[in-house]
Protein backbone atom coordinates (compact mmCIF):
# COMPACT_ATOMS: atom_id res chain seq x y z
CA UNK A 1 0.00 0.00 0.00
CA UNK A 2 0.74 3.64 -0.78
CA UNK A 3 -0.17 6.51 0.84
CA UNK A 4 0.35 10.15 -0.43
CA UNK A 5 -0.83 13.60 1.47
CA UNK A 6 -1.58 16.78 -0.15
CA UNK A 7 -3.04 19.44 2.73
CA UNK A 8 -5.88 17.30 4.88
CA UNK A 9 -5.92 14.45 2.10
CA UNK A 10 -4.99 11.34 2.14
CA UNK A 11 -5.30 8.85 -0.95
CA UNK A 12 -4.67 4.88 -0.73
CA UNK A 13 -2.97 3.13 -3.80
CA UNK A 14 -1.43 0.10 -4.99
CA UNK A 15 1.93 -0.22 -4.06
CA UNK A 16 3.28 0.11 -7.89
CA UNK A 17 2.51 3.63 -7.45
CA UNK A 18 5.66 5.46 -8.87
CA UNK A 19 6.24 9.11 -8.12
CA UNK A 20 8.04 11.61 -10.68
CA UNK A 21 9.41 15.20 -10.66
CA UNK A 22 8.89 15.52 -13.95
CA UNK A 23 7.12 13.47 -16.98
CA UNK A 24 9.24 11.20 -18.37
CA UNK A 25 10.51 11.25 -21.98
CA UNK A 26 7.63 9.85 -23.59
CA UNK A 27 4.28 10.87 -25.63
CA UNK A 28 1.19 11.81 -23.66
CA UNK A 29 -2.57 12.81 -24.70
CA UNK A 30 -4.81 15.00 -22.45
CA UNK A 31 -7.83 13.75 -20.75
CA UNK A 32 -10.60 15.05 -18.71
CA UNK A 33 -12.59 13.63 -16.20
CA UNK A 34 -15.56 15.87 -14.67
CA UNK A 35 -15.00 14.26 -10.98
CA UNK A 36 -11.30 14.56 -11.07
CA UNK A 37 -10.07 17.34 -13.36
CA UNK A 38 -7.12 16.93 -15.67
CA UNK A 39 -4.52 13.91 -16.39
CA UNK A 40 -2.18 12.95 -18.48
CA UNK A 41 -2.33 9.46 -20.15
CA UNK A 42 0.69 7.80 -21.34
CA UNK A 43 0.28 6.53 -25.23
CA UNK A 44 2.52 4.85 -27.67
CA UNK A 45 5.54 7.03 -28.99
CA UNK A 46 5.65 7.66 -32.88
CA UNK A 47 7.65 5.68 -34.99
CA UNK A 48 8.06 6.43 -38.09
CA UNK A 49 7.81 4.03 -40.92
CA UNK A 50 8.97 6.15 -43.92
CA UNK A 51 12.23 4.75 -45.31
CA UNK A 52 12.61 8.06 -47.07
CA UNK A 53 11.40 11.53 -45.55
CA UNK A 54 10.75 13.56 -49.09
CA UNK A 55 10.91 17.41 -48.98
CA UNK A 56 13.05 19.46 -46.29
CA UNK A 57 10.89 18.26 -43.00
CA UNK A 58 14.40 16.82 -41.19
CA UNK A 59 16.42 20.54 -41.99
CA UNK A 60 13.47 22.15 -40.33
CA UNK A 61 13.28 20.26 -37.38
CA UNK A 62 16.45 20.93 -36.27
CA UNK A 63 16.14 24.44 -36.75
CA UNK A 64 13.09 24.30 -34.60
CA UNK A 65 14.58 22.96 -32.04
CA UNK A 66 18.16 24.40 -32.58
CA UNK A 67 15.89 27.80 -32.26
CA UNK A 68 14.49 26.75 -28.95
CA UNK A 69 17.80 25.91 -27.44
CA UNK A 70 19.10 29.38 -28.08
CA UNK A 71 15.59 31.05 -26.46
CA UNK A 72 15.11 31.69 -23.07
CA UNK A 73 10.76 31.59 -23.65
CA UNK A 74 8.72 29.11 -25.49
CA UNK A 75 8.65 29.00 -29.33
CA UNK A 76 5.41 28.42 -31.61
CA UNK A 77 5.27 26.65 -34.72
CA UNK A 78 1.81 27.34 -37.03
CA UNK A 79 1.95 24.10 -39.76
CA UNK A 80 -0.84 25.11 -42.66
CA UNK A 81 -2.04 23.75 -45.65
CA UNK A 82 -4.82 21.57 -47.34
CA UNK A 83 -5.21 18.61 -45.27
CA UNK A 84 -3.09 14.64 -46.30
CA UNK A 85 -0.13 17.24 -47.87
CA UNK A 86 2.40 16.61 -45.28
CA UNK A 87 1.36 18.52 -42.05
CA UNK A 88 1.04 15.41 -39.82
CA UNK A 89 4.11 13.31 -41.11
CA UNK A 90 5.77 16.72 -40.26
CA UNK A 91 4.55 16.75 -36.18
CA UNK A 92 5.36 12.61 -35.75
CA UNK A 93 9.07 13.51 -37.02
CA UNK A 94 9.44 16.16 -34.53
CA UNK A 95 7.39 14.45 -31.97
CA UNK A 96 9.91 11.61 -32.49
CA UNK A 97 12.85 14.16 -32.21
CA UNK A 98 11.44 15.76 -29.10
CA UNK A 99 11.04 12.37 -27.08
CA UNK A 100 15.14 11.29 -28.78
CA UNK A 101 16.33 14.18 -26.81
CA UNK A 102 14.24 13.13 -23.39
CA UNK A 103 11.13 15.82 -23.59
CA UNK A 104 7.80 14.68 -22.89
CA UNK A 105 5.28 15.30 -25.84
CA UNK A 106 1.71 16.65 -24.76
CA UNK A 107 -0.83 15.94 -27.44
CA UNK A 108 -4.22 18.05 -27.54
CA UNK A 109 -6.91 16.88 -29.56
CA UNK A 110 -10.07 18.21 -27.42
CA UNK A 111 -10.89 21.88 -26.62
CA UNK A 112 -11.66 20.70 -22.89
CA UNK A 113 -12.70 23.99 -20.75
CA UNK A 114 -9.63 24.91 -18.81
CA UNK A 115 -7.14 23.10 -20.55
CA UNK A 116 -5.03 26.50 -21.08
CA UNK A 117 -4.21 26.23 -17.31
CA UNK A 118 -3.56 22.76 -16.93
CA UNK A 119 -1.21 23.22 -19.56
CA UNK A 120 0.40 25.83 -18.06
CA UNK A 121 0.44 24.20 -14.75
CA UNK A 122 2.95 21.48 -16.08
CA UNK A 123 6.39 23.31 -15.18
CA UNK A 124 9.35 21.56 -17.81
CA UNK A 125 10.11 21.91 -21.14
CA UNK A 126 8.16 20.02 -23.34
CA UNK A 127 6.89 19.32 -26.83
CA UNK A 128 2.88 20.38 -27.55
CA UNK A 129 1.02 19.16 -30.61
CA UNK A 130 -2.45 20.65 -31.19
CA UNK A 131 -3.67 18.57 -34.40
CA UNK A 132 -6.63 20.37 -36.56
CA UNK A 133 -6.15 23.49 -34.62
CA UNK A 134 -9.28 25.27 -35.83
CA UNK A 135 -11.67 22.30 -35.74
CA UNK A 136 -10.85 21.15 -32.51
CA UNK A 137 -10.86 24.55 -30.93
CA UNK A 138 -13.89 25.58 -32.73
CA UNK A 139 -15.63 29.18 -32.07
CA UNK A 140 -18.70 28.04 -33.06
CA UNK A 141 -19.02 25.52 -29.90
CA UNK A 142 -19.73 27.40 -26.85
CA UNK A 143 -18.85 24.40 -25.14
CA UNK A 144 -15.16 24.39 -26.19
CA UNK A 145 -12.33 26.38 -24.78
CA UNK A 146 -11.82 29.61 -26.74
CA UNK A 147 -8.90 30.58 -28.70
CA UNK A 148 -8.44 33.81 -27.08
CA UNK A 149 -8.36 31.46 -23.91
CA UNK A 150 -4.99 30.14 -25.45
CA UNK A 151 -3.32 33.48 -26.29
CA UNK A 152 -1.67 33.46 -23.29
CA UNK A 153 -0.74 30.03 -23.29
CA UNK A 154 1.30 30.24 -26.66
CA UNK A 155 2.60 33.83 -25.41
CA UNK A 156 6.27 34.11 -26.06
CA UNK A 157 6.89 35.74 -22.78
CA UNK A 158 5.22 33.16 -20.29
CA UNK A 159 7.93 32.25 -17.61
CA UNK A 160 7.49 28.46 -19.29
CA UNK A 161 9.22 27.64 -21.75
CA UNK A 162 7.62 24.90 -24.42
CA UNK A 163 7.48 23.99 -27.98
CA UNK A 164 4.08 24.90 -29.08
CA UNK A 165 2.88 23.46 -32.78
CA UNK A 166 -0.33 23.40 -34.11
CA UNK A 167 -1.87 22.22 -37.76
CA UNK A 168 -3.81 24.07 -39.23
CA UNK A 169 -6.20 23.68 -42.68
CA UNK A 170 -8.19 26.67 -42.98
CA UNK A 171 -6.25 29.66 -41.77
CA UNK A 172 -9.29 32.28 -41.94
CA UNK A 173 -10.24 30.15 -38.88
CA UNK A 174 -7.24 30.75 -36.84
CA UNK A 175 -7.42 33.63 -34.16
CA UNK A 176 -6.24 36.84 -35.62
CA UNK A 177 -3.83 37.44 -33.03
CA UNK A 178 -1.70 33.96 -33.77
CA UNK A 179 -1.52 34.72 -37.45
CA UNK A 180 1.73 37.46 -38.32
CA UNK A 181 2.19 37.62 -34.46
CA UNK A 182 5.70 35.82 -34.19
CA UNK A 183 6.17 36.47 -30.71
CA UNK A 184 3.45 33.40 -30.10
CA UNK A 185 4.66 31.79 -33.44
CA UNK A 186 8.03 32.11 -34.29
CA UNK A 187 8.15 29.92 -37.40
CA UNK A 188 4.89 29.17 -40.31
CA UNK A 189 5.64 25.94 -42.14
CA UNK A 190 2.82 26.42 -44.65
CA UNK A 191 3.06 22.97 -46.80
CA UNK A 192 2.74 22.73 -50.50
CA UNK A 193 0.94 20.22 -52.77
CA UNK A 194 3.95 18.20 -54.69
CA UNK A 195 4.93 19.23 -58.26
CA UNK A 196 6.41 17.48 -61.39
CA UNK A 197 10.09 16.03 -60.24
CA UNK A 198 8.60 15.58 -56.57
CA UNK A 199 5.80 13.21 -57.76
CA UNK A 200 7.90 11.64 -60.06
CA UNK A 201 10.33 10.86 -57.60
CA UNK A 202 7.93 9.40 -55.20
CA UNK A 203 6.69 6.66 -57.37
CA UNK A 204 9.77 5.70 -58.54
CA UNK A 205 10.80 4.90 -55.21
CA UNK A 206 7.18 3.45 -54.70
CA UNK A 207 6.60 1.69 -57.86
CA UNK A 208 8.15 -1.43 -58.38
CA UNK A 209 10.04 -0.63 -62.10
CA UNK A 210 8.35 -3.22 -64.05
CA UNK A 211 5.62 -0.76 -63.25
CA UNK A 212 7.66 2.66 -64.05
CA UNK A 213 5.42 2.86 -67.28
CA UNK A 214 2.45 4.28 -65.64
CA UNK A 215 3.98 7.04 -63.79
CA UNK A 216 3.62 9.47 -67.13
CA UNK A 217 0.25 8.80 -67.03
CA UNK A 218 0.24 10.04 -63.27
CA UNK A 219 2.15 13.27 -63.80
CA UNK A 220 0.00 13.89 -66.96
CA UNK A 221 -2.87 13.63 -64.19
CA UNK A 222 -1.24 15.93 -61.68
CA UNK A 223 -1.03 18.55 -64.12
CA UNK A 224 -4.84 18.68 -64.45
CA UNK A 225 -6.02 17.84 -60.54
CA UNK A 226 -3.83 18.41 -57.63
CA UNK A 227 -2.51 15.12 -55.55
CA UNK A 228 -1.50 15.31 -51.99
CA UNK A 229 0.51 12.51 -50.92
CA UNK A 230 -2.29 10.56 -49.03
CA UNK A 231 -3.76 10.20 -53.04
CA UNK A 232 -0.17 9.34 -54.37
CA UNK A 233 0.09 6.75 -51.64
CA UNK A 234 -2.54 5.20 -52.79
CA UNK A 235 -1.89 5.76 -56.05
CA UNK A 236 1.58 4.29 -55.57
CA UNK A 237 0.03 1.11 -53.58
CA UNK A 238 -2.85 0.30 -56.99
CA UNK A 239 0.48 0.39 -59.49
CA UNK A 240 2.34 -1.64 -57.58
CA UNK A 241 0.15 -4.63 -57.77
CA UNK A 242 -0.10 -4.26 -61.28
CA UNK A 243 -3.12 -2.69 -61.80
CA UNK A 244 -3.04 0.56 -64.82
CA UNK A 245 -3.16 4.02 -63.97
CA UNK A 246 -6.56 4.16 -65.60
CA UNK A 247 -8.34 1.34 -63.99
CA UNK A 248 -6.85 2.71 -60.33
CA UNK A 249 -7.83 5.90 -60.62
CA UNK A 250 -11.78 5.01 -61.35
CA UNK A 251 -11.89 2.89 -58.51
CA UNK A 252 -10.21 5.13 -55.67
CA UNK A 253 -11.55 7.88 -53.46
CA UNK A 254 -9.97 10.75 -55.75
CA UNK A 255 -12.97 12.16 -57.41
CA UNK A 256 -13.60 15.10 -59.49
CA UNK A 257 -15.73 16.85 -57.27
CA UNK A 258 -15.21 20.81 -58.23
CA UNK A 259 -13.00 21.34 -61.28
CA UNK A 260 -9.98 23.73 -60.39
CA UNK A 261 -9.07 26.70 -61.96
CA UNK A 262 -6.74 27.11 -65.16
CA UNK A 263 -4.59 29.63 -66.41
CA UNK A 264 -5.63 29.22 -70.61
CA UNK A 265 -3.16 30.43 -73.02
CA UNK A 266 -3.83 31.19 -76.96
CA UNK A 267 -0.68 31.21 -79.09
CA UNK A 268 -0.75 32.66 -82.37
CA UNK A 269 1.34 31.93 -85.28
CA UNK A 270 2.26 35.61 -85.35
CA UNK A 271 3.73 35.48 -81.74
CA UNK A 272 0.57 37.14 -80.28
CA UNK A 273 -1.44 35.60 -77.48
CA UNK A 274 -4.93 35.57 -75.66
CA UNK A 275 -4.77 34.53 -72.11
CA UNK A 276 -7.72 33.95 -69.83
CA UNK A 277 -5.95 33.87 -65.68
CA UNK A 278 -9.10 32.32 -64.08
CA UNK A 279 -10.91 30.20 -66.00
CA UNK A 280 -13.58 26.94 -64.58
CA UNK A 281 -12.75 24.41 -67.27
CA UNK A 282 -13.42 20.71 -67.00
CA UNK A 283 -10.35 18.56 -68.20
CA UNK A 284 -11.82 15.25 -67.93
CA UNK A 285 -14.98 16.21 -70.62
CA UNK A 286 -14.69 15.00 -73.90
CA UNK A 287 -14.12 18.70 -75.28
CA UNK A 288 -13.22 22.01 -73.51
CA UNK A 289 -14.78 25.92 -74.50
CA UNK A 290 -13.68 28.77 -73.28
CA UNK A 291 -13.31 32.36 -74.34
CA UNK A 292 -12.26 35.73 -74.02
CA UNK A 293 -12.24 39.07 -74.89
CA UNK A 294 -9.30 41.27 -77.15
CA UNK A 295 -9.98 44.65 -78.09
CA UNK A 296 -13.66 44.02 -77.60
CA UNK A 297 -13.85 41.38 -80.08
CA UNK A 298 -14.75 37.74 -78.50
CA UNK A 299 -12.66 34.75 -79.33
CA UNK A 300 -12.78 31.15 -78.45
CA UNK A 301 -11.24 27.44 -78.72
CA UNK A 302 -12.44 24.46 -78.17
CA UNK A 303 -10.26 21.39 -77.96
CA UNK A 304 -10.06 17.89 -76.21
CA UNK A 305 -8.50 17.27 -73.09
CA UNK A 306 -7.28 14.01 -74.70
CA UNK A 307 -5.07 15.59 -76.78
CA UNK A 308 -3.26 17.39 -74.28
CA UNK A 309 0.01 16.38 -73.39
CA UNK A 310 2.64 17.55 -70.99
CA UNK A 311 5.77 19.77 -71.19
CA UNK A 312 8.13 21.94 -69.39
CA UNK A 313 5.25 21.63 -66.77
CA UNK A 314 2.64 22.61 -68.93
CA UNK A 315 -0.05 20.67 -70.64
CA UNK A 316 0.04 21.74 -74.59
CA UNK A 317 -2.53 21.44 -77.33
CA UNK A 318 -0.89 21.77 -80.56
CA UNK A 319 -2.72 24.58 -82.81
CA UNK A 320 -4.15 21.26 -85.44
CA UNK A 321 -6.47 19.99 -83.00
CA UNK A 322 -7.70 23.50 -82.03
CA UNK A 323 -11.37 24.70 -83.11
CA UNK A 324 -11.05 28.89 -83.61
CA UNK A 325 -14.45 30.02 -82.63
CA UNK A 326 -15.84 33.90 -83.12
CA UNK A 327 -18.44 36.28 -83.51
CA UNK A 328 -19.75 37.48 -86.60
CA UNK A 329 -18.80 41.22 -86.47
CA UNK A 330 -15.24 39.94 -85.23
CA UNK A 331 -12.33 42.00 -87.55
CA UNK A 332 -10.67 40.38 -90.59
CA UNK A 333 -7.38 40.24 -88.50
CA UNK A 334 -9.22 38.79 -86.10
CA UNK A 335 -10.48 35.75 -88.07
CA UNK A 336 -6.92 35.57 -89.61
CA UNK A 337 -5.37 34.26 -86.60
CA UNK A 338 -3.43 31.54 -87.00
CA UNK A 339 -3.64 28.97 -83.75
CA UNK A 340 -0.15 27.29 -83.10
CA UNK A 341 -0.65 25.81 -79.76
CA UNK A 342 -2.79 26.23 -76.46
CA UNK A 343 -1.39 26.06 -73.26
CA UNK A 344 -3.36 24.94 -69.80
CA UNK A 345 -1.61 25.47 -66.37
CA UNK A 346 -3.48 24.90 -62.51
CA UNK A 347 -3.73 28.13 -61.27
CA UNK A 348 -1.51 28.07 -58.15
CA UNK A 349 -2.50 29.47 -55.15
CA UNK A 350 -1.45 32.59 -53.58
CA UNK A 351 1.96 32.44 -51.54
CA UNK A 352 1.51 33.41 -48.22
CA UNK A 353 5.27 33.72 -47.75
CA UNK A 354 7.22 36.90 -49.33
CA UNK A 355 9.54 35.80 -51.56
CA UNK A 356 13.35 36.59 -51.09
CA UNK A 357 13.38 37.22 -55.01
CA UNK A 358 11.73 40.78 -54.26
CA UNK A 359 14.72 41.74 -52.66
Amino acid sequence: MQVINYGNNFEIYEDDLKTYNQLPAGTYNVKFNPMSGFSLKKTDDFKQAEEKIYGNHIAKIEKVFKSFDLMKRSLGIILSGDKGIGKSLFTQLMAEHAVYRGMAVIIVDRAFKGIAGFLDSIDQEALVLFDEFEKVFNERNDNNESQDALLGLFDGTSQKKRVYAITVNDLYKVNEFMINRPGRFHYHFRFDYPEGEEIKTYLQDKVPVEYHGQIAGVTNFARRIKLNYDCLRAIAFELSLGISFAEAISDLNILNVTPPRYSVEIVFADKKSFKMKNERIDLFEEEVYCSTYQNGEEVGVTFKPSDLVELDGHLICSGEKVEMDYEEDNTEYTKSLVVTHVIVSQVQDKKMHYSPKAF
